[in-house]
């Protein structure tokens, strides 16, 4: 990719972007890097669980268990909070662990825990094909997860004969605080892209937008999907996508803009 002179890859591009509050800043630094303007709209906010006890008791347990995955940053934080209040060391970790994704790794290994397994496909399925060779029928595996979380893992797990158990460490709420003023830009016109992130981004997007207008103004804006199974949820919306990632991150999704969606509202050419 050349660029030339001052312009940068997104330079001309307002692009709006659907993360949770926590999780908004680490994007919009990225596109500004870029050239590019960030309109933030957090979706998201995340939270504990209103009833602990299912996840107290996998967490009193966790030497018993032979794997635990996690297959997000926000799940190792919200598990990791809780285990100090509840008063259990990291030492209880006795079993593999194995991450969904370099950075949800990142947030394990921060906290000294060593991490055996990393797909190198950032999704369940990717995950699934990694732990292939190393799962033994019978063995014990603990999935902290969110509440709205995808199915695939835990029914592939137990079809392959692991005794799995699911444990919600956060529950994801809509934020629809933003939306009015969100909704104005884009019948304005004044943005050019929207990034989802997961599928949840793109369903909590369509309930918050849905009192303000139509969506027969989204034809006019393009989007990018973090990998095929959001896509698949945007599709799904009756949204058109325009660019995936190929790598699930958000260095990922960005190049898939720059490399699918090029130019600018003013005409320069990336």
């Amino acid at each position: 990719m050349i660029v030339h002179g001052s312009h940068k890859p997104l330079t001309g591009k307002c692009i709006m972007v659907t993360r949770a509050r926590s999780q908004v800043r680490e994007l919009v630094e990225h596109i500004e890097r870029l050239g590019g303007e960030a309109y933030a709209f957090p979706l998201l906010k995340m939270m504990p669980p209103t009833d602990t006890a299912k996840l107290d008791e996998a967490i009193t347990q966790l030497p018993t268990y032979d794997w635990v995955v996690f297959t997000s940053v926000n799940g190792v934080r919200f598990f990791l909070e809780r285990m100090r209040e509840v008063g259990v060391g990291l030492e209880a970790f006795t079993g593999k662990i194995a991450a969904v994704g370099p950075k949800t790794a990142k947030a394990l290994e921060h906290h000294g825990l060593e991490v055996a397994v990393i797909p190198s496909d950032y999704v369940a399925e990717g995950l699934l094909s990694s732990l292939y060779d190393q799962l033994l029928p019978g063995q014990r595996v603990l999935l902290p997860r969110a509440d709205i979380a995808r199915k695939a893992l835990p029914k592939e797990l137990a079809r392959l004969g692991l005794a799995v158990t699911e444990v919600d460490v956060y529950q994801t709420v809509i934020d629809a605080e933003q939306a009015p003023d969100a909704a104005e830009k884009l019948q304005q016109g004044l943005i050019d892209i929207i990034l989802f992130t997961s599928s949840s981004t793109v369903t909590h997007f369509m309930a918050a937008m849905e009192s303000y207008a139509s969506f027969d103004w989204l034809k006019h804006v393009q989007i990018a999907c973090i990998g095929p199974i959001t896509a698949d949820t945007a599709r799904q919306n009756g949204l058109s996508v325009h660019a995936v990632a190929s790598e699930y991150t958000v260095e990922g999704l960005l190049a898939a803009i720059i490399e699918n969606l090029g130019g600018n509202r003013h005409g320069t050419n990336i």
